[in-house]
C-alpha cells in the first residue's frame, strides 16, 4: 500500500516522467488533477462501509430538497391552472384612484388618461369601458342582474378572446356579446324561492329594462350575436355593448347630459405585452394615482407566495444536508487520524501542502457527490411513485377525494422536478461535501511530516 502511495505522488509531481518529454505544464496539472482524483477514489474504495453510512446523510438531504422543492412547483402549476390562462392573466383592471386627503386631486379616467396609458411601456392596448348604472336582464319569463359594459367596437380585436358560439366578433347599435357565463343565474321572479335557471342566451329573446329617473320603465330590444370562450377571469360573466348605446342608456337613466368635461370611463383594461410585465405597468398606475388589480396581479402575488415558499421548505431539505456535512467532517478526521504515517510519506517523498489539501477536498466531494446522485435518483423514483399514485387514484366530481385542490388540472403530477433542479441538486450536495471536508483538509496539509512519521 506505501507503494502504491508512494508511485502516486511521484507521478503527482511528474517525478517518473520520461526524459526528455516535453509536456506542457498545463498538461502536467491535468495529469496531476488526474492521479489525485484517481487516489481519492482508490482512498474511499478502502472504507466502503464508512463511505456509504456517510453519504447516507447526504441522500437523505438532496432527497428532501429535490423533493420539497418539486412539491413546491406541483402546486404553483395547479394554482396558475386554476386560473386560468390567454389574455386574463396580462389584463390589467384600472379604476379611479382614493385618497382621504381632499387637497390631493384624484386622476380621472377620461380620454386623456387613456392617451396616457397608452404611452406607458409594456402597454399593448387600452381598451376603456362604460358600466350600465341599472337595469336588468329580461330573457322570457326569466331575468337577472349582470355586469353591463359599454365598449367601443373598434377595441374588439384587442380584447384577445375568441368566439365560442355565435357570429364573429361584432358589435352594432343594438346588440350585444355574452361571456361564456352569460346564461347563467337567470331566476323567475315569480317562484317563492330563488333558483339559477340557465338559458341558451343565443337563441332567447332578450330585452333590457332600464328604470328611469322619471319613473317610467325603458325596454330595449337586445339581439345577442355571440357568446366568448372561457377566460378564467370576471368577463366570463360579462355583457358587452357598444359604448354609444351604453352612454346613451345612462343619460336616461340618470336624466343629464354627458360633456367633455364631466365624462369619465368606470373602467379600464389594460392588455400587457406579456406576465412579467403586469407588475411593472400596475406600479406606475398606482403611482400616478390610480387602482390596479386583475387576474395578472393576482397571479404574481401568488407566485411571490410560492416563491418564499419555496425557499422555506428547501431550508428544510438544506438542514438535513447541514447535518450531513457533519457527518463528512467527522468521517474526513477520522480518516486523518488513521492515514496520519501515510500523509507523513507522501510529504517526505515531495508532495505539497496544496496537493495534500486538493486530495482531502477531492475525497469530501466525492462523498457529497455520490450522495447527491444517489438523492436524485431516490426522489425521481419517488416522484414517480406519488405521481402515478394520484394519477390512479379514483377522482371524486373531477378532483381527487384526499387532496384539497384539483389535480386532474395539471394531469396528476404532484411533483415536478425540472432538469435545472436535478443540476442544481448535485452541486449543492458535493458543495457541501467539500466545504465539510475544508478544515479536515487543512489539517492534513498542515500536519508536519517528521511529526506524523512518528505516529504509529
Amino acid at each position: 500500500m506505501k507503494a502504491r502511495i508512494v508511485i502516486a505522488c511521484c507521478q503527482c509531481r511528474g517525478y517518473l516522467e520520461p526524459k526528455g518529454s516535453t509536456r506542457s505544464r498545463a498538461a502536467l496539472a491535468v495529469a496531476e488533477c488526474h492521479e489525485l482524483l484517481q487516489l481519492a477514489i482508490s482512498n474511499l474504495g478502502r472504507s466502503r462501509t464508512r463511505l456509504l453510512m456517510t453519504s447516507g446523510g447526504v441522500v437523505v438531504g438532496t432527497t428532501a430538497v429535490v423533493l420539497l422543492i418539486g412539491l413546491t412547483n406541483g402546486l404553483q402549476q395547479t394554482a396558475e391552472a386554476s386560473i386560468g390562462s390567454g389574455a386574463a392573466i396580462t389584463q390589467i383592471d384600472v379604476y379611479p384612484g382614493w385618497n382621504p386627503d381632499p387637497t390631493v386631486p384624484i386622476p380621472r379616467l377620461n380620454d386623456e388618461a387613456i392617451r396616457a396609458m397608452s404611452q406607458m411601456e409594456g402597454v399593448v392596448a387600452v381598451i376603456p369601458t362604460l358600466r350600465l348604472q341599472g337595469g336588468e336582464i329580461a330573457a322570457d319569463d326569466y331575468v337577472k342582474y349582470g355586469e353591463i359594459l359599454g365598449i367601443d367596437p373598434r377595441y374588439l380585436p384587442y380584447l384577445a378572446v375568441r368566439t365560442q358560439s355565435g357570429e364573429p366578433l361584432t358589435l352594432a347599435a343594438g346588440q350585444g356579446i355574452g361571456g361564456s357565463q352569460f346564461g347563467d343565474n337567470f331566476y323567475d321572479p315569480t317562484a317563492e324561492e330563488w333558483a339559477p335557471i340557465t338559458i341558451d342566451p343565443l337563441a332567447t329573446p332578450l330585452k333590457l329594462r332600464l328604470y328611469q329617473v322619471d319613473g317610467t320603465i325603458r325596454r330595449v330590444n337586445l339581439a345577442l350575436t355571440a357568446l366568448l370562450e372561457p377566460t378564467g377571469g370576471y368577463s366570463d360573466m360579462v355583457l358587452y355593448l357598444p359604448l354609444a348605446d351604453v352612454k346613451s342608456m345612462n343619460e336616461a337613466l340618470s336624466g343629464n347630459d354627458y360633456t367633455d368635461e364631466t365624462f369619465v370611463y368606470d373602467q379600464v383594461t389594460i392588455q400587457a405585452s406579456s406576465r412579467e410585465t403586469v407588475s411593472i405597468v400596475s406600479a406606475a398606475l398606482r403611482e400616478a394615482g390610480y387602482s390596479a388589480g386583475g387576474m395578472g396581479e393576482y397571479l404574481n402575488s401568488l407566485n411571490g407566495f410560492f416563491s418564499t415558499m419555496r425557499l422555506m421548505l428547501g431550508g428544510v431539505g438544506g438542514v438535513a444536508l447541514v447535518v450531513a456535512a457533519f457527518g463528512v467532517a467527522n468521517t474526513m478526521m477520522m480518516a486523518i487520524l488513521e492515514r496520519t504515517r501515510e500523509i507523513g510519506i507522501m510529504k517526505a517523498i515531495g508532495a505539497t501542502n496544496q496537493e495534500i489539501l486538493t486530495l482531502f477536498l477531492m475525497e469530501a466531494g466525492l462523498v457529497g457527490g455520490l450522495g447527491g446522485v444517489v438523492g436524485v435518483v431516490v426522489a425521481r423514483l419517488l416522484q414517480d411513485a406519488i405521481n402515478g399514485a394520484i394519477q390512479n387514484t379514483p377522482q371524486d366530481g373531477g378532483g381527487i377525494s384526499f387532496l384539497p385542490f384539483d389535480a386532474s388540472q395539471i394531469g396528476g403530477n404532484l411533483i415536478i422536478v425540472p432538469d435545472e433542479l436535478i443540476v442544481f441538486a448535485l452541486i449543492l450536495a458535493t458543495l457541501v461535501g467539500a466545504l465539510a471536508g475544508m478544515y479536515p483538509a487543512w489539517r492534513a496539509a498542515q500536519l508536519p511530516p517528521v511529526q506524523a512519521l512518528k505516529l504509529e
